[in-house]
């Protein structure tokens, strides 16, 4: 907080977060109009002061809409960036540790999903899981599993030598161990960064 609170562009970015979190959890509250409701007389109207962002082909608020929109796109970001994080992570942290075939082994997996566009890929999950709003954040948080892989991998291979993990051998501390306690809290900075853009897209 001391970070941010030095920054105004980072105090302005979280400003707007929470505008966005507080709209999701009090959509009921904002929006002036069911967001299912529709009326055909009021169809494609100009944005004005009974609609502020106008209406859609049904007649249906679409300030309302996006209000109550704000839920399922915050939900589907922070779910489907956790999915990608824990196994793009642990992926990453593992080929950075141990290097070597399991390194050649796992970032090649990661290059062939990398080269697949990262929608079609999602669409292709997707499809084969099925419809629904679970299957979706999976499919979503797997497509993009490799990007965490390779920044995981790259923070891993730059604290792997330094004298903290070193130490943490010298005592006998477990490779599991080391990885989870020494090394990717270590790593993490870049992975945040990664994991807000993650959210936004």
């Amino acid at each position: 907080m001391k970070s941010l609170r030095r920054s105004p562009l980072a105090m302005f970015g979280l400003f707007i977060v929470i505008l966005l979190v507080l709209c999701a959890i009090f959509s009921d509250v904002i929006a002036p109009f069911p967001y299912a409701k529709q009326n055909l007389m009021n169809a494609f109207e100009a944005p004005s002061s009974a609609h502020w962002f106008g209406t859609d082909e049904f007649g249906r608020d679409i300030f309302s809409r996006v209000v109550y929109g704000s839920r399922i796109s915050l939900f589907v970001g922070f779910i489907a960036v956790g999915i990608a994080i824990v196994f793009g992570g642990s992926l990453g942290a593992i080929a950075g540790y141990y290097g070597g075939r399991i390194d050649n082994i796992i970032m090649r997996v990661m290059d062939v999903l990398l080269s697949i566009p990262s929608t079609v890929l999602a669409i292709s999950i997707a499809a084969a899981l099925g419809p629904g709003l679970f299957n979706l954040m999976v499919a979503v948080g797997i497509s993009a599993t490799p990007a965490y892989a390779r920044v995981m991998r790259g923070s891993v291979l730059s604290v792997r030598g330094q004298e903290f993990v070193e130490a943490a051998k010298a005592v006998g501390s477990s490779d599991i161990r080391i990885i989870l306690k020494h090394i990717i809290p270590n790593c993490m900075g870049p992975v945040i960064v990664q994991s807000t853009l993650g959210v936004a897209n």
